[in-house]
C-alpha cells in the first residue's frame, strides 16, 4: 500500500475532503462574504482556491482575525469556533493539535511560529495533509502575514 493510501486509509478521507485538497482548500475553509485572494469560486459550501499557498494564506488571514477580532488566542478558543463540536469531535482536534504544537490547550499561542505549528496540526485533522511548518513560514513570508 502506498503512503498516500496509507494516509487516506488513517485519516478516512471522505470524497470531501479529497476534493478540498485538490482545490487547494487544505483546511476546509468554508465559503462565506469573504472574498479570498486566489479565490477560484465555490463548492458544496467550501472555497477554492488557485494554489495551495492561497489556501495556506487565508488561513492564516483566518487566525489573524481570530486572534485580534475575537479573541481567540489558545488552541481550545481557536478549534472550538474554527471545528466547532456540532460538527466535529473537537475534545480530539484539541488534544491532537495540543501535542503538534507542545502546548496545555488553555495557554496563548504567542509567537507566529506556534501558529505555524498549530497549522500543521489543523491541516492534518481537516483533510489529512501532511503539510510542513518551513511552507506556512514561506506563506507568511511570501505575503508577509504576522498573526501575533
Amino acid at each position: 500500500m502506498t503512503k498516500e493510501k496509507k494516509l487516506f486509509k488513517l485519516f478516512r478521507l471522505s470524497s470531501k475532503k479529497r476534493i478540498m485538497i485538490a482545490k487547494n482548500n487544505i483546511f476546509n475553509i468554508r465559503a462565506g462574504r469573504a472574498q479570498w485572494l486566489g479565490m477560484t469560486g465555490t463548492r458544496r459550501g467550501f472555497v477554492e482556491f488557485e494554489t495551495r499557498e492561497h489556501g495556506i494564506r487565508a488561513w492564516l488571514v483566518l487566525m489573524r482575525n481570530y486572534r485580534h477580532k475575537y479573541g481567540c488566542r489558545t488552541i481550545r478558543q481557536i478549534v472550538t469556533r474554527f471545528a466547532p463540536p456540532s460538527e466535529n469531535n473537537t475534545e480530539r482536534y484539541i488534544r491532537y493539535c495540543c501535542q503538534v504544537v507542545v502546548v496545555g490547550d488553555g495557554a496563548d499561542i504567542g509567537q507566529d511560529i506556534m501558529y505555524a505549528m498549530l497549522g500543521v496540526a489543523m491541516a492534518r485533522m481537516e483533510t489529512g495533509t501532511a503539510l510542513d511548518i518551513s511552507e506556512v513560514r514561506e506563506v507568511m513570508r511570501k505575503f508577509n502575514i504576522t498573526i501575533v
